[in-house]
């Protein structure tokens, strides 16, 4: 064919465009700058192995006390996956992480994460002094065993009733078989109270046969963190802690924390004894001194000395990483200086103790050892408190300030300071959060364009796609991956069809993984690195089981009520719905106005009868079936009218069910 002067011949053609069509594909059509375009997972880099190595040289990792301390006392441990009870489904599997964590740490993996792994991977029973037990690494907590006068005191029934039970058996199995006299939650954390089933049976603990002793507003702050935003801290616990990820050298390697979490069964019990304050009881025979420690790691919480043993019970106070002042899973702030207090105090009352074992990691053992441990944490807690406060006082900004602080020497080389689970990045910006807040005071930062408008404006100044993926690339190839993350995200948003994009933002975020010591760093990083080249998966399942929520007061159910209403949808409705719920003889009076639902347990005309509204209607039910009604199990229409009463207008109930939104298992993050 003859064009523009020009012979084409067809099978010449051929062999020339196909071979480059399909460079060009690989490689990109970035003018300079090649780069292999695939959703292949990509080995560590040049920058990665770097990082690795500086680490190496930082730490001393012939230390090997932890891994003594891990087997000391070793019982038994558990050689097959913890099933449900019809062997269908698997909770819990405690041989996967020791198999996946032997020997050096791969290319891929922080050195000192792959430490930390190895450590929380060990498991079984361990016999902490004589007369305390611990069950380790079969759940994302412990749970211990005291031996009491007639039986087993529990302490953090641990997440599943599944796991909880495997534990009981091994104690009762290899140690004594005893009935259970009592539980203790140390605080409000569903990992340590959701598998108390498994220990006790419903009917032992609602007739309070079995003892439930718990610090102060125990059930309130349990129940309450996994429901008002519970469905968004679900999501982003998918993130945190791997719940979808596979498990090995390019993807999670654990928590920090434990291994992982286990998928089963919760529950949680009302306490029969409310510790409020420091309080020595006898509980079975045995002596316990409990000191009360609020407001830090948990709204609620407390620490447990045994005399007896000799022994400090340091609940999730302390543990073997530098914990989190803000969860990347979401929940208020954390008191970083009140923390450090509540350890300073356990440090004037029980300096003598000679075992300090937690409701994570393994125990430690020794006074001198017991005493260093609890004031370099307690360090390690005001250290991140007062830089991060000095600094904010000096002007910078959450960001700035993260980056400037470095950890002291001496607490940096303590393998328990490290960062595994918390950040010293993250949490110093959360402490300029709980003093200052979002805004940073620049007012370029007041009225920020929402993400995707943003990106897009951002995307054009910058001279377009083309332009930003090819210096994305030259970034990324000299290891400036933290940028790179900060502009592609950009054009994510800006673009999001962007294949390119989003596989090279999907390789930087690998590469700042593998670099991650923090595990839940390197489990965000992978998950959204997953979630660019494949999509959003099946939602993790959420830890508001029918059991917990049955806990729930009808005011909490009526706050989540509340935040379900779709101000535009409401937008002109006007009414009032009398609610009794008869079992608990409770009556509330909801008012919809505004677009705000508000509640009272006095009518609104006794209140003022402006405050009244012409649409009337009233309803009679069950607490059980509330709890459906509000969480959106079901709808008014979708109640069981047998065993209902309703009066007057039922169109009433018909509005407000059409201004209520159910709330999706997953949303995007990664993208827009």
């Amino acid at each position: 064919m003859l064009k523009g002067g020009i012979v084409f011949h067809s099978k010449k053609l051929l062999t020339i465009i196909f071979p480059t069509l399909l460079l060009m594909t690989l490689i990109g059509c970035t003018r300079g700058e090649r780069y292999s375009f695939t959703n292949d997972p990509k080995p560590a880099s040049r920058h990665t192995l770097d990082t690795h190595k500086a680490v190496s040289q930082e730490l001393n990792f012939d230390d090997d006390r932890d891994f003594k301390d891990s087997q000391k006392g070793f019982i038994a441990k558990l050689d097959g996956p913890i099933k449900s009870k019809d062997g269908m489904k698997e909770i819990f599997d405690p041989v996967k992480f020791p198999s996946l964590t032997q020997g050096k740490p791969p290319e891929t993996v922080n050195p000192s994460l792959w430490r930390q792994s190895q450590l929380t991977s060990i498991n079984g029973l361990f016999r902490v002094t004589d007369h305390i037990y611990q069950v380790r690494g079969i759940d994302l907590a412990n749970v211990s065993f005291i031996r009491g006068k007639k039986g087993w005191i529990v302490i953090d029934p641990l997440m599943t009733t599944e796991t909880a039970k495997t534990a009981l058996e091994l104690v009762r199995k290899n140690v004594e078989n005893l009935p259970v006299t009592a539980v203790i939650f140390t605080h409000s954390h569903i990992d340590h109270f959701g598998g108390v089933y498994g220990v006790a049976s419903k009917s032992e603990l609602e007739s309070g046969k079995i003892q439930v002793i718990a610090s102060k507003d125990f059930v309130y702050e349990s129940v309450s963190e996994n429901v008002i935003a519970g469905t968004a801290m679900s999501r982003r616990a998918e993130y945190m802690y791997a719940r979808t990820l596979d498990f090995g050298p390019q993807g999670s390697v654990g928590t920090g924390l434990g291994s992982y979490t286990a998928n089963g069964e919760y529950a949680i019990a009302k306490p029969t004894t409310i510790i409020d304050r420091d309080k020595s009881l006898v509980v079975d025979g045995v002596t316990i001194e409990f000191m009360f420690t609020p407001g830090a790691e948990a709204p609620t919480e407390m620490m447990a000395y045994f005399p007896r043993d000799n022994a400090l019970c340091g609940a999730e106070i302390l543990s073997h990483t530098m914990h989190n002042i803000q969860t990347l899973r979401g929940a208020q702030v954390r008191d970083s200086l009140k923390w450090s207090k509540h350890i300073q105090r356990g440090l004037e009352k029980y300096s003598k103790a000679e075992v300090l074992f937690n409701s994570h990691h393994w125990p430690t053992f020794g006074n001198d050892r017991v005493v260093s441990h609890m004031a370099s944490q307690r360090d390690l807690y005001k250290f991140i408190h007062d830089q991060s406060v000095n600094r904010l006082n000096k002007g910078l900004s959450g960001t700035e300030l993260s980056d400037s602080i470095k950890l002291n020497r001496n607490l940096a080389r303590n393998f328990a300071n490290r960062g595994y689970y918390g950040s010293l990045s993250h949490n110093t910006r959360a402490v300029y959060d709980k003093y200052l807040g979002f805004f940073d005071g620049n007012p370029a930062h007041l009225n920020p364009l929402p993400d995707v408008e943003s990106a897009k404006k951002t995307i054009a100044y910058m001279g377009g796609a083309g332009d930003v993926l090819e210096m994305a690339i030259k970034d990324y190839k000299i290891g400036e991956y933290r940028f790179v993350a900060e502009v592609l995200n950009k054009l994510v948003f800006a673009q999001p069809k962007n294949v390119k994009a989003k596989q090279l933002l999907a390789d930087t975020y690998e590469q700042l993984a593998y670099q991650a010591e923090n595990a839940t760093w390197r489990n965000f990083y992978v998950q959204g690195a997953q979630e660019l080249r494949y999509g959003v998966g099946m939602p993790a399942p959420a830890t508001a089981s029918p059991a917990i929520l049955s806990q729930m007061d009808t005011e909490l159910l009526l706050d989540y009520l509340s935040v379900r209403v779709n101000s535009e949808k409401a937008n002109g409705t006007d009414l009032t719905l009398e609610l009794n719920i008869t079992d608990k003889k409770e009556r509330y009076y909801l008012t919809l106005r505004n677009s705000v639902l508000n509640y009272s347990k006095k009518r609104p005309q006794e209140q003022n009868r402006q405050l009244a509204s012409d649409d009337n209607a009233s309803i009679n039910l069950k607490h059980g079936q509330f709890v459906k009604l509000a969480m959106g199990a079901v709808s008014f229409a979708e109640l069981d009218e047998k065993n209902i009463n309703y009066s007057g207008d039922k169109k009433v109930f018909d509005a407000l069910n059409e201004t209520l939104d159910t709330f999706p298992n997953t949303f995007n993050i990664v993208t827009p």
